[in-house]
């Protein structure tokens, strides 16, 4: 008798063009690998860069599954840079309609790309969250489609009710509080500054709104970045509300080992933190970092380096856009951290790039100064590290509510109001910079992070939490745990 096998399932991923997109959907894309299938990741010949080397840091039998290609991103024809490849990398607010324009030219050439495809065309497409045109691609080319936000399920939950119900529209002012009560019981209170970029009116898209819209309703389903355990039952809530499948299949950044690679551990910035840490006691350091875009306005970031500088534990502090800041606070930072990384310095800054999944799993590491960017929250949380949350923009503030008010693993610093950036109108690029006045001030950092490393039986039970959600984490991934079946499940579903 002839047996006929079934082909692997051929997904083809796109990711969106920000860096915070891009990591976590190659982890994707690595796990479908692992787990049989065949992938195509298609992005524009900077970012495979980026793509191919998290590609060959997963082993060679995810490495054979695995297919990057390139396609060129139209830079010149939108009036953007050359090498304006992420929307991290536009320059100023007034470059981001441009940006859009060249995303959607590049989604015509990914369709005529997909469309002849060989050996075969994709079973299944797996979309960045503002690649609008890849449903239609998908339906041309008769596969399902899902999209990727890069958010988690509690705070797509809460967007969908927003969407839906808009209450922020029923209060007179952008201060005063009203309530999502997407998951009951709780309540997630929140402010119209502290809304989510697409429901702001400053917001740099909101032309494309509509197409966004659209493009959420026609796919086939969700793909989340998170497990089932952790955010209780909110992916089935999710799925209820949306009437889409919902496939929670992380934490991915456990795809590949913490410790560093061998191209990481090149870097010098990298062995500074890893000498550095290996000298600090056990869960004695605070880790400060606010994501691949974080950038404070210089009076701001002197108040929280204050109260840094001031704290009676080791800091290891990742300042971005530092080469930018003001001749003064260049000045301030210099005489009082250590960017050297002499080992019994008490404060550490890496000004630029650091090897957060590596830091946040070394045994030095007692809690996480955070913007509580979901890629971010979801490596602390996977490596058993409580965290402090100053969320900045985008559904961060949703996030601050997860981790502080939901499961109980944080403490919050008391911002509320967001950090302007690019896709909320702020000013060159700065992070809202100009001459804008720090919210926080030193005093009320130090409070918050004394609760965070310090915090007695509150504290305790923090960290009780976290690490029990560690040992789901690092669990849910391996065979028979929800996210490894789920992962299953979303293979099965291109078949």
């Amino acid at each position: 008798m002839e047996i006929t096998l079934t082909p692997k399932p051929h997904f083809v991923v796109i990711p969106w063009l920000a860096t915070s997109h891009l990591i976590p959907i190659v982890d994707i894309a690595c796990l479908l690998a692992a787990h049989g299938a065949a992938v195509t990741v298609i992005t524009t010949p900077i970012n495979a860069q980026l793509v191919q080397s998290r590609v060959n840091r997963s082993g060679d039998l995810v490495t054979s599954g695995i297919t990057v290609t390139s396609i060129p991103f139209p830079v010149a024809d939108a009036g953007l840079p050359e090498g304006c490849e992420r929307v991290d990398n536009v320059p100023s607010p007034d470059m981001v309609p441009r940006f859009f324009d060249a995303a959607m030219q590049f989604g015509d050439a990914v369709a005529h790309h997909c469309r002849f495809m060989s050996p075969r065309r994709p079973n299944c497409i797996i979309a960045g969250i503002a690649h609008t045109w890849a449903h239609v691609m998908a339906r041309e080319l008769g596969t399902p489609c899902f999209i990727f936000h890069g958010f988690c399920a509690f705070s797509l939950l809460c967007c969908e009710y927003l969407k839906r119900h808009k209450p922020h529209e029923a209060v007179a002012s952008l201060d005063e509080h009203f309530d999502v009560p997407a998951m009951p019981p709780f309540k997630c209170r929140l402010t119209g500054r502290q809304l989510p970029v697409q429901f702001q009116t400053s917001c740099a898209f909101k032309d494309r709104l509509g197409d966004y819209r659209e493009f959420e309703l026609a796919v086939n389903g969700i793909v989340v970045n998170s497990f089932e355990e952790l955010e209780h039952d909110c992916t089935a809530r999710l799925a209820a509300a949306t009437g889409k499948k919902v496939f929670a299949v992380g934490p991915v950044s456990l795809c590949r080992s913490p410790t560093l690679h061998d191209s990481d551990a090149a870097s010098d910035d990298a062995k500074r933190c890893m000498v550095w840490l290996d000298a600090k006691k056990p869960k004695s350091v605070l880790y400060v970092s606010f994501g691949s875009a974080g950038r404070m306005p210089p009076a701001q970031l002197m108040q929280l380096g204050m109260a840094l500088v001031s704290c009676p534990w080791p800091v290891l502090w990742v300042i971005k856009g530092a080469d930018s800041l003001p001749d003064d606070v260049k000045s301030w930072l210099q005489q009082n951290t250590d960017a050297d990384g002499v080992a019994d310095s008490q404060c550490l800054a890496v000004r630029g790039w650091a090897p957060q999944v590596a830091i946040l799993s070394h045994p030095a590491v007692g809690g996480f100064l955070t913007h509580c960017g979901w890629g971010s929250t979801l490596e602390s949380i996977a490596a058993g590290v409580p965290m402090a949350a100053w969320p900045f923009s985008a559904e961060q503030f949703i996030n601050e509510k997860l981790i502080v008010d939901v499961i109980g693993i944080g403490v919050s610093i008391g911002v509320t109001k967001p950090t302007e950036g690019l896709l909320t109108g702020g000013k060159d690029g700065d992070g809202g910079g100009g001459e804008e006045k720090a919210e926080v001030g030193a005093e009320q950092v130090k409070r918050a992070l004394k609760s965070l490393m310090d915090g007695g039986v509150e504290g305790e039970e923090r960290i009780k939490k976290v690490e029990e959600l560690k040992a789901k984490a690092n669990h849910v991934l391996q065979e028979n745990g929800s996210s490894y079946m789920n992962l299953d499940k979303l293979i099965q579903s291109a078949i």
